[in-house]
Order: structure tokens, then C-alpha cells, then sequence
């Protein structure tokens, strides 16, 4: 006779064998909880895998969905008519995530939505503001300070809040390898060097952004650098995104390409300036003006969403600049 103690345990097993295959990834996710991740402002726990998940500041969302989620509330961005970014509209799908605004932070329609988990990776949440989110759900915000962290960090963190460290971690890889991809694709831009900067009318010179901004970096990884003063300039300002050059200082720059990103109004009170327009980039033609929202969001707001979306064809635009 069969002994009915073994076969019970036999049964059990094959369940237990059965549930695994079918729920693979998501057993393992929900078996790493509960989770600490470690911030500037604190350390969170989170309890469970999140399924409700809000983020705020600047392209939060964008790590989220590259990771198989749709948030419930995310921000909204009022130069796009969707109010999100064109990159993530196909994958946000028929899901009708609330828009919170990108002013500042409404903790009530916040508290609304009841978030398992808050994300302010890229944001300004100072400790005041961690306290009251932290009050409605448990809250990641940056590791390096407010509005400073780059899309790897944002990457980085929210799949660790997740619960998809590893997924996470591929995502930056495989996008930091398409940026040297599109690079070693383009090498008459290996070794050139550039100015990322902006204008604002009225100001005496310009913003010239430092390598430690996502900006300049991705450039970077194209395999372009920074000009010898701007190289100079970030030793100076270990701390800083960004400088302000005068105009009266421009001359030391002599970059062989201009990348400027504008507000309404800006480049035409720009290209105005005798002092600017006297570069030799400029002269020549190497000079990549950028007006467009998509322009704007994808490369002030980079992330691994907006990377393989704008930058093939960025890179188009640069190196036709750099052909003059």
C-alpha cells in the first residue's frame, strides 16, 4: 500500500514546483521584501513589492515604466498635449495615471492615489516635504542632493525600491552602451570638443553646463569632451552642474560645437550678442540651437527611456554641425 503521508508530501511539493514556474519572477520580487534603501534623507522600508506608486519631480516615471510598471500618479508635463513625455505615451497605454503638477507638490491629491511607495528621485523634496510624504507612504528620494541626481542614479534607486535592482542595472547598461554605440557610429565627433549651455534674456553671458550635468555626460559617452577652460572651470567647481561664462569671457571657450537649448525668445536675444555670435562655432556653423519641447525635455531630463527615443537622432544633428 501506498504510504498516504508520502503521497500527501509529494502533492505538496509538485504544488509548491507548479507556483514557482508560474509566478518565477514575481515570487522572487515579493520574496526580497521587506527592503531598506538608503537616501540623502533618510533610510526607507518598504514592506511589500509596491503596486501603487506615485513619482514626483522631473522623469521619474520614465524608470518606472522601463521597468514593466505604470505609476498611478506621475507628473505632468504642460508643453506636451498628453501632458507626458512622447517616449512614454506607447507605453503608459490605455492607463489613465493622474498628473500631478511639476510646481510644487500637492500632498493631498498625493494622499489621494494611496501610493505603496512615493519616488523623488529627481527632485528638490527638501526634509520638510520627505516628512509629510513619508507620512502618507514610505519615500525614495536622491542619494546625491536635490535636483542632482542623473538617470542612472534615478534608475538605479527606483529599481531597488521596486524591487528589480538587477533589471534596473541592465537598463543602465544596456543604455550607456547605445550611447557609445551611436558614438563609434559618428567618429568625426570622437574628440571634439563642445559647450552645452542656455540663455537668458537679459543676462550678460550665458549657462555653460559642467560635466558632472547628465547633459555634458552623455555627450561625453559619445566620446566628444569639454573644452580645456570648461575642464577648468569644473575643478574649480567640484560641486557644481554649471557655470555662468560672461560674455566678456566667452572668446576662452573655443569649442568646436554650440549646443544651446532655449526658452521662447532666447536664441533671438542671444544671437544678437556681438560677443557670441563672434565664435568661430557659430561662424562656421557648428552650432546646434535646441527650441522644441522634445529637444528640451530629452536632453535636460535624460533618462533611459528618452535616451534610445532622441538621441539617434541628436546625434545626426550634432554631426552635420560638426561636418562644417
Amino acid at each position: 500500500m501506498h504510504n498516504p503521508t508520502r503521497v500527501i508530501n509529494r502533492i505538496f511539493q509538485f504544488l509548491v514546483i507548479c507556483c514557482l514556474f508560474s509566478g518565477g519572477a514575481s515570487a522572487q520580487e515579493s520574496s526580497i521584501f521587506p527592503i531598506f534603501v538608503e537616501h540623502a534623507l533618510g533610510k526607507t522600508r518598504i514592506e511589500a513589492r509596491p503596486e501603487r506608486i506615485v513619482t514626483i519631480g522631473w522623469s521619474g516615471e520614465d524608470a518606472v515604466l522601463a521597468l514593466g510598471l505604470v505609476p498611478v500618479g506621475m507628473t505632468e508635463y504642460k508643453f506636451f498635449p498628453s501632458g507626458m513625455f512622447p517616449w512614454n505615451e506607447t507605453a503608459v497605454g490605455d492607463a489613465k495615471p493622474i498628473l500631478l503638477s511639476d510646481a510644487v507638490i500637492d500632498f493631498e491629491a498625493v494622499a489621494a492615489l494611496r501610493p505603496d511607495v512615493i519616488l523623488g528621485i529627481y527632485s528638490g523634496v527638501d526634509d520638510v516635504s520627505y516628512k509629510r510624504l513619508s507620512a502618507i507612504a514610505p519615500t525614495v528620494v536622491y542619494r546625491s542632493g536635490p535636483w542632482q541626481a542623473d538617470w542612472m542614479e534615478q534608475t538605479y534607486l527606483t529599481g531597488e525600491a521596486l524591487g528589480k535592482r538587477q533589471e534596473a542595472q541592465k537598463l543602465i547598461n544596456d543604455t550607456i552602451a547605445e550611447l557609445r554605440a551611436l558614438g563609434t557610429s559618428h567618429p568625426a565627433l570622437v574628440s571634439k570638443t563642445f559647450i552645452f549651455g542656455s540663455y537668458f534674456p537679459g543676462g550678460n553671458g550665458i549657462v555653460v553646463y559642467l560635466p558632472k550635468d547628465p547633459r555634458v555626460a552623455a555627450l561625453v559617452e559619445l566620446g566628444m569632451v569639454v573644452p580645456p577652460y570648461v575642464a577648468d572651470l569644473a575643478s574649480q567647481n567640484p560641486t557644481e552642474l554649471s557655470v555662468f561664462v560672461s560674455f566678456e569671457e566667452m572668446e576662452k571657450l573655443a569649442p568646436d560645437l554650440v549646443v544651446m537649448w532655449y526658452k521662447p525668445g532666447a536664441r533671438e536675444a542671444l544671437e544678437k550678442q556681438p560677443l557670441f555670435t563672434s565664435l568661430d562655432a557659430f561662424q562656421s556653423g557648428r552650432y546646434v540651437p535646441l527650441e522644441d519641447a522634445v529637444s528640451i525635455w530629452a536632453t535636460s531630463a535624460l533618462s533611459v527611456r528618452s535616451i534610445p527615443y532622441f538621441y539617434p537622432h541628436f546625434i545626426g544633428q550634432l554631426a552635420d554641425a560638426a561636418a562644417h
